[in-house]
């Protein structure tokens, strides 16, 4: 299942960074990601065979909140 996704507060590299790492340590394989720096935002498109066990697992990361899967 491809998931498109996207964070806010992206204030540099590092927090992508952070994010993708969370996702991937959560099950997902990274397809695509793109930072904007001006607005401080990130879109990321996922693939997940879970997606069940993978949104158990990345609700509890600390990139979680930051996503649009947290409204």
């Amino acid at each position: 299942m491809k998931v498109n996704l996207e964070f806010h507060e992206c204030e540099h590299n590092a927090d992508l960074e952070n994010y993708l790492s969370d996702l991937r340590d959560s099950g997902a394989d990274i397809i695509s990601s793109n930072l904007d720096y001006e607005e401080e935002t990130a879109e990321v498109v996922i693939e997940v065979v879970a997606y069940g066990i993978f949104l158990n697992i990345f609700e509890d990361t600390d990139s979680y909140e930051f996503s649009s899967l947290c409204n």
